[in-house]
């Protein structure tokens, strides 16, 4: 039997995770919820809160694509109904929050995940643990742009409480989480220097992380560039990993292998089919688990308490 879905929140975030329902398999999407008047859902099914969809016996899994600042609330509520949980990114404030999340969910046996759906590009890697080691350095850089007006004129994403920060909380936080998920967790960041476009909504990020490994990522993320790009680059002693715009190259002493790019739809399409998984086998999902994003977020709660801009 398909696994019936709400989503809560159907802004840009909630209408993506709509179109991987729909190319999904063994998941069905029951209905929505938007506080917003004005929200166009169409001919979706749609409830007036989260607690009325709660209340349909067809939903077990809640995909959460509130503002950053609204979601732990009403990820407790969804796991104390007994509900298996999907949070957007960036799932949490602080690291404190995404443990409480964590931790609640585990205790009732709930699987729980977060949508970086490109962690799925690199899934095998992720597992293997090859570059968690104090030998291993790797390069960031993210051009994603977004004028001044994505910013002062859409609400909640010019509000550091709410949105947790700018470029790279919403869009650099793809390939940062991937970092992470290589190079094992982080312990140090050290800004070189940053921009805003408002107060605690970064437009540009210049910075060196340190890993529990002994790993080395130095990384840069704008919203400046109309040039989009994103890359991150993994070098072991004998082995090297590029990510770039989403196609994936290992190179090693015996040759080089290429992946050719996933569209980033299917990727969200994996992630569900995983918390389908998850839920039919009662078991945590292996690859979008919300656990596994306690590095990247305490990256961001660690910039989000910069409070200086500094040139870079």
């Amino acid at each position: 039997m398909a696994v019936g879905v709400g989503v809560v929140g159907y802004g840009a975030a909630g209408r993506q995770h709509a179109a991987a329902l729909e190319m999904a398999s063994g998941l069905r999407l029951v209905g929505v919820v938007d506080a917003d008047p004005a929200a166009d859902t169409g001919t979706l099914p749609r409830y007036e809160s989260l607690s009325a969809l709660l209340h349909n016996p067809a939903v077990g899994l809640v995909a959460l694509c509130l503002p950053p600042g609204s979601r732990a609330k009403a990820a407790h509520e969804i796991i104390r109904a007994g509900r298996a949980l999907l949070i957007e990114k960036p799932p949490a404030m602080t690291v404190a929050e995404l443990d409480s999340m964590a931790a609640h969910a585990a205790d009732r046996a709930l699987p729980a995940g977060v949508m970086l759906q490109h962690r799925m590009r690199l899934a095998g890697e992720i597992q293997s643990g090859t570059f968690r080691a104090p030998d291993v350095m790797a390069a960031l850089e993210v051009s994603r742009y977004r004028p001044v007006g994505h910013y002062r004129e859409r609400g909640w994403r010019g509000r550091p409480k709410e949105a947790l920060g700018g470029i790279v909380a919403h869009l650099g936080i793809h390939y940062l989480d991937l970092a992470c998920q290589l190079l094992g967790p982080p312990v140090d960041i050290r800004e070189a220097g940053r921009r805003e476009r408002l107060p605690g909504i970064d437009s540009r990020v210049a910075a060196v992380v340190l890993f529990e490994s002994g790993a080395v990522l130095s990384m840069a993320v704008s919203a400046e560039s109309a040039v989009r790009g994103e890359r991150l680059a993994v070098y072991a002693p004998e082995r090297r990993l590029v990510l770039e715009d989403g196609q994936v190259t290992v190179t090693t002493e015996s040759g080089r292998i290429t992946s050719p790019a996933e569209p980033t739809p299917a990727l969200r399409r994996r992630v569900y089919e995983e918390m389908a998984h998850a839920i039919e086998n009662g078991t945590a999902p292996a690859v979008c688990a919300l656990d596994r994003a306690r590095g990247v977020t305490w990256l961001m709660q660690e910039l989000a308490s910069s409070k200086q801009e500094t040139p870079c």
